[in-house]
């Protein structure tokens, strides 16, 4: 399993996401196909939701320099691991603390550690946020597999 991150997205960037971008017909049809090839469960943890199993999740690096945000693929992720990668909003939602637990278990951290983490992520949000970004949906006509090296 890899380690799950806090991931933050630029305030400009709030309501940008695949979903919004794609007809609805495309979106499920990637996200469905991450599901199965993630064999329905997280692709952190391993793990499974009540309500729905996995979750689709956009994988964005960020150029700083240019303020490029890059899709760079998608990941099947529980819902609580996904909540933990946007825990301001788990922090909305008043699940700031069930997100915290679920972030220290699952890489195995100190109460310390988890607070640190969150706090960079949160520095880093409130730096790239003072700019508008640009997305680069260019993932989407590579495909999925030469994103992912096969």
């Amino acid at each position: 399993m890899t380690e799950l991150l806090v991931e933050l997205v630029p305030q400009s960037s709030w309501g940008s996401n695949l979903r919004k971008e794609l007809p609805k017909k495309e979106w499920d049809r990637l996200r469905r196909a991450q599901y199965a090839l993630a064999g329905h469960v997280c692709e952190v943890c391993g793990g499974k939701g009540r309500r729905h199993p996995v979750e689709c999740h956009e994988i964005w690096s960020y150029n700083d320099d240019t303020h490029i945000q890059t899709l760079d693929g998608l990941i099947a992720l529980c819902p609580r691991c996904h909540e933990v990668k946007h825990i301001g909003l788990a922090g909305v939602r008043g699940r700031i603390l069930e997100a915290k637990r679920h972030l220290a278990k699952v890489n195995g951290w100190t109460l310390d550690q988890t607070i640190h983490h969150i706090a960079e992520a949160f520095a880093l949000w409130n730096l790239r946020s003072r700019h508008p970004w640009t997305l680069d949906l260019s993932w989407l006509t590579r495909g999925s597999e030469e994103s992912r090296g096969e």
